[in-house]
């Protein structure tokens, strides 16, 4: 599976990818994840600035799908409001917010749109949210 994750709404875009990368790079559950930085795209005509950069995340199945969007969401929720994460895997794209991310209902309901959640993991027992570890069985 592929995910492409991109940063949105921060004032230096680039060095908050950076550290999102960091610690997608330092989660342990992703350790059999490659992340790799997506060059920029050209400035479009009449656009200005170029669009935002975003890492590629590349896995296979046993819930990294899961501990990706974790991570992602865990980082995002240390960051200043109007930052936004957008997640994309082929043709479904999810945006998430400072807010949404610290909800651990929205969280699990992003999971579920980019089919990253298995469905014996859709009552939240195996998800976190900002706060730390729920157990929700």
């Amino acid at each position: 599976m592929q995910l492409i994750v991109e940063v949105l709404g921060a004032p230096q875009p680039d060095v908050e990818l950076e550290s999102l990368r960091r610690t997608l790079r330092a989660d342990p559950d992703l350790r059999s994840a490659t992340v790799t930085s997506r060059p920029a795209r050209p400035v479009v005509e009449g656009a200005m600035s170029a669009v935002t950069d975003g890492l590629v995340v590349v896995f296979g199945a046993g819930g990294i799908g899961v501990a990706l969007v974790q991570s992602a969401t865990t980082w995002l929720a240390g960051r200043r409001a109007g930052v936004r994460l957008r997640i994309t895997q082929g043709e479904r794209t999810v945006e998430v917010d400072v807010s949404r991310a610290r909800r651990l209902e929205d969280v699990l309901a992003l999971l579920r749109t980019l089919d990253a959640l298995p469905a014996a993991e859709t009552d939240g027992s195996a998800v976190t949210d900002a706060s730390g570890p729920r157990d929700r069985g």
